[in-house]
């Protein structure tokens, strides 16, 4: 978000915007949004918006960051079950038409800003890698699992990557509760099987 001295900004305004721009990505999507479109049903000016947003993208980020904060997954005494709570949290998000009716225009803002893909990477990626690193670290200290033998890198991509694809291409039977059941079975066999190969 964009930040000039000057007076303090007024947080109903940008109240005020956040919720039309949600508003306007819930019912006709991404390429919907305009500076003009938003500042016109909130009642204020451009000036106005530009004092809090560069674009309507980083409008759309905080949008999605304020209703898909990343909550720490509970510890339920396993893996397997820790697995699978981190993604069921995730399908939900990814199958909720804010943001899986405005992935491709997120994603393709994420492609051409770099700013955004910055907002991207350290706010939205790093926190649900870092759940899904504590996930793990907690499956180490129960004796599960060597941390030696575990590729974080590896095992987000098996957890996100069914997911990312099944929101971009709507086909078959989609986000489900078995589609995070099946997932975090793949990530749990990856983590252990590959613990016991070295053992």
């Amino acid at each position: 978000m964009a930040t000039k001295r000057g007076r303090p900004l007024d947080s109903d305004v940008s109240e005020a915007l956040r919720q039309a721009a949600e508003r306007i990505m819930r019912n006709s999507g991404y390429s919907s949004l305009t500076v003009d479109g938003l500042v016109a049903e909130v009642g204020t000016t451009r000036p106005t918006f530009y004092r809090r947003y560069r674009n309507v993208g980083h409008l759309a980020f905080e949008v999605i960051q304020h209703r898909f904060g990343v909550n720490e997954i509970e510890d339920t005494g396993a893996l397997s079950t820790d697995l699978l709570r981190l993604q069921r949290q995730e399908v939900a998000m990814f199958a909720d038409p804010l943001l899986r009716n405005n992935l491709p225009g997120l994603l393709e803002t994420i492609r051409i800003d770099e700013s955004i893909l910055d907002l991207y990477l350290t706010q939205f990626i790093a926190p649900r890698r870092a759940n899904v690193q504590a996930v793990l670290d907690r499956a180490v200290a129960r004796g599960e699992v060597e941390a030696a033998q575990i590729d974080l890198d590896w095992i987000c991509d098996l957890l996100l990557s069914p997911l990312l694809t099944k929101a971009l291409l709507p086909v078959g039977a989609g986000l489900t509760d078995e589609l995070a059941r099946r997932t975090a079975d793949l990530a749990f066999q990856q983590v252990t099987e590959g613990s016991v190969a070295v053992a």
